[in-house]
Formats: structure tokens, sequence, C-alpha cells
């Protein structure tokens, strides 16, 4: 079975733990966090510089919290990337998404080469899922198609699952309300292990912890088994192959099962599948499966376990596969790209040949009918009516068509659209500097003001209108793209 392939973390103690959480300098050492960190970046380096790699963040806190421990995080791995030789992630490549700026960070959630799912409430982690999934982005779709690297701690591990346990962890440690996880949640949907994340976390009492399991987590395994993590513990999740790393533990049917003890790594690809088997027989009911549950325990008790601190094959084999699923992408895409851009360069030839502007010179019923057009329709191409304005009104009004159509053809995404047409705008500056005019008088405001410098500054068509006044003025025509953008219509 074909996967996403992502890391599905614990709570890494890369920062440290309490009211005033800084980087965690005094563990660079530490045998799982340098795993940890150097397999996330085996996997980053495959979308190239980490400079360069845009980051988009989710996490369950409020919006300023969620930005102030996105951009820790970043300072924590970029302190352990440096120490492993990767170099760093940048901060002003990160968008944090919350339910409030969904609208805003669009063209940054479909850019994005880095999905950061961090930590906080679970509630207010699927507010913002379900806000996303309201505005039509649909982020399993978006991580497919686009390759996205996901890696994930605490909540994000949760929430990202196929099947979430969905505990009383915030209301016991942390007094939140009680959150009813109906069987539908919002999630991603792309982590195959159910998870409990933060198992024994550092900043409780061990009393306190196995009042917990007692009361809680024991019983909760008879209506859904689920892998419990402590702090400095993941899963490695390939195409086809699921690895543990650190001190974790299986609770099922009110047993818990030891996986891999602090340093050391396993292949667990079978027991996650026997367990998401054993789910499913549950769902989320006090049924047993005696024979399931004998099959599990002997899979468990059988794991081969190995210390994590040498680079296996498995290891360089995901970072392979996820090179291969890069490439593959990159060829598709310009495959289509390719596709899209001739088909529109042939209709935009076309239509300012000479053939053509010679056939429409001299048709007088097509131009009666741009000539009876409602004077407000006219305005919107910004055409000067004391001049002979037919033949530009009418390549104004067929290029907006043209280009409304292409939108509906492409197959990428609506940034990667605007990426596109205006690169193919570029290659025109050379050649018909009236057609280059035209697309930005008329569809300016799909691009970005330092775009329409660089346009402007190339052509040699007078203009009184700044990149900005022409971004405003063509703000209607955007509507024609934004109404159906690709997240809207996946």
């Amino acid at each position: 079975m074909e996967r996403n392939i992502m890391i599905a973390g614990s709570y890494p103690t890369i920062i440290t733990s309490g009211g005033n959480p800084r980087v965690n300098k005094s563990l660079i050492d530490n045998p799982f966090l340098r795993k940890y960190v150097s397999l996330f970046g085996e996997l980053l380096k495959v979308k190239g510089n980490l400079n360069d790699i845009k980051i988009t963040y989710i996490g369950g806190y409020s919006k300023e919290d969620n930005v102030s421990r996105a951009k820790l995080y970043i300072s924590a791995y970029n302190y352990y990337l440096n120490d492993l030789g990767y170099g760093q992630l940048n901060k002003n490549n990160l968008t944090v998404v919350d339910v409030d700026n969904v609208e805003e960070t669009l063209e940054n959630i479909e850019q994005c080469d880095l999905l950061f799912l961090g930590i906080g409430a679970d509630s207010k982690f699927a507010s913002t899922l379900f806000a996303l999934e309201k505005r039509g982005i649909k982020l399993n779709e978006l991580i497919r198609n686009q390759n996205i690297l996901v890696s994930s701690i605490c909540s994000g591990s949760v929430m990202s699952a196929e099947r979430i346990y969905g505990g009383l962890y915030d209301h016991y440690y942390y007094g939140q309300e009680p959150y009813e996880y109906p069987f539908r949640i919002q999630s991603l949907g792309i982590n195959p292990v159910t998870m409990e994340t933060d198992f024994f976390p550092n900043d409780a009492t061990t009393e306190r912890n196995i009042t917990f399991v007692e009361t809680y987590l024991k019983p909760d395994s008879n209506r859904c088994v689920f892998f419990a993590c402590k702090p400095n513990s993941l899963f490695l999740i390939g195409e086809e192959r699921v690895y543990s790393y650190g001190e974790m533990y299986l609770f099922i049917d009110g047993e818990i099962l030891p996986i891999t003890s602090e340093f050391q790594t396993s292949d667990v690809t079978e027991l996650v599948a026997l367990v998401n088997q054993y789910n499913q027989i549950k769902n989320k009911r006090n049924v047993f499966d005696s024979g399931l549950l004998a099959i599990i325990k002997r899979i468990a008790q059988s794991l081969v376990r190995t210390s994590m601190e040498t680079v296996t094959s498995s290891e360089k084999n995901i970072a392979y596969e996820y090179a291969q699923k890069e490439k593959a992408k990159d060829v598709r895409n310009q495959l289509q790209v390719n596709e899209w851009r001739q088909a529109l360069k042939l209709k935009l030839d076309y239509l300012f040949g000479e053939e053509n502007l010679v056939n429409f010179r001299a048709d007088l019923e097509l131009q009666g009918r741009f000539k009876n057009l409602n004077e407000d329709i006219v305005e919107e191409y910004h055409v000067d009516r004391s001049t002979d304005y037919l033949e530009e009104l009418y390549l104004k009004m067929t290029l907006v068509s043209f280009i409304k159509k292409s939108y509906i053809e492409y197959q990428g995404y609506y940034s990667d659209f605007k990426k596109d047409l205006y690169d193919l705008l570029c290659s025109y500056i050379s050649l018909n500097d009236r057609l280059v005019y035209y697309v930005v008088d008329t569809c300016g405001s799909l691009f970005s003001n330092r775009e329409l410098k660089q346009v402007l500054n190339a052509i040699k068509v007078e203009n009184t209108r700044r990149p900005q006044q022409i971004i405003d003025s063509t703000e209607k025509q955007k509507k024609l793209f934004r109404k159906e953008m690709k997240h809207e219509r996946s």
C-alpha cells in the first residue's frame, strides 16, 4: 500500500519543557535526537537547499502561541540541523495557519514544501482542519499531489492519523474541557499509526502518570488499540514500511506490550497493519478477538530491535523513495505545464496574429457587437473611448476569455497557474509588447507588484498607471479565477 512519506513523532525534547521553553542545547549528543533530526534532514534535502524550503505550520494553540511555538521549533531544529551539517531552515519562509487566517494563507499552503503539524489541544487543531476543509482545502490531496514532506509531533501526530484514539489527555493533564471525538472527526488520514503522544510526560509525576494509565489508557484500549509514545519517540513512515524509534508501548485489550526502548528501532509494518485490522473490528466498541490478540502479541514479542545509532539501508531506502517521488512529480508537472502552455500560446498567437486582426477590421457586424456593449463593461477593460477603441476592446475581452478557459483546463493549483502564466507572459516580452501589456492591463491582479514592475520596465508601451493601480483596477477580473480555485474543486 502506497503512503505519504512522513515522520510522526511524540514530543521531541529539542526544546525544554515548562513555562518558558527554549532551545534545548544540552541534549545535542542525545542519540535519539540526533537520529530524529538526521532522518528529518535527509528528507528535507530532497526538497533542495534548506534555506529555501517553504514551511506551513498548524498547531493547537491560539494564533500568537502557535506563531511563537513554530518559530521556537524552527530555531531548535536549526541548532541540531547545523550541528549535523544540513544547514538551516529560514523563518522568513514560515506560514502559520489558524482558523482566522485561512483565506490569506491559501497560496502559501499550496506552495509549501514542508507541512509541520505541531503541538497543542486536539480540539483547536481539529478546528483549524475544519476551517481548511470548509474553505475547500483538501490537505491530504495537496500533500499527495505536491509531494509535501510532513513532519508531525504530539497533537499533529494524533490529528494526522487514519484512526484517532482520542482519549482524555488534555482534560486529565491540563484541565481542558472534555472533547468528544466523533467517528468521522476531521483528520488528515495520512498517518497509519493510531497514537497517544507524550505518554508519561516529563512535567508530570510518576504517580499521576500511573493513575492516567490505570484510569484511562487501559480501559480505553478495550475500544481502540493504540501506540503510547514517550517523549523522544517517533514513527518513520515510508511508502510501504513503518519503523518505530524510541520508547513506546502498545495498549491493547487492557494490556501493555513493549515495542521499542529508548534508543532502539524496529520494523513495525506488520504490527501496525494488524492493529489497524483490530481497530476496524472494534470500531470504538468493547469488542474482543482472542485469536487476533494472540497474533498481535506474538508479533510484538518477536520484533527485531536494533540500536538506532547507525544509518540503516531501510532509512536510506525511504529517503530514496521520497527523492524518486519528487522527481516523478516534477516530470509530471512539467509535462502538464508544457502541454497547457502550448495550447494557450497557440490561441494567443492566433488572436494577435495579422490574419485575425485583418479579419476583425473587415467584420463590421462583429465590431458592432463591441460598440453596443454596456458602458460599465467597457470601462472594466480600460480602453480609451476617444480613440478607435474597438480592436483593443475585442483583443482584451477575448484575451481574458482565453486565460480564464486556460485556467479551468490547468492541471495544477491556483498559485502554480499564476506562476506559469507569468513565465509565459515573460516569454512574450521580446516578441509582442502589445500582448504583454494587454494581459497586464486586464489581469494584472494575478501578479505581484514586483512582477508587474519588472514586466512594465521591460516592454516599450507607454503606461501612465503604476503597478498597484493596475492591481487595484483589475481586482474584478481576479474574481473570475478565484471563484474556481483549484483547492475549491479538488
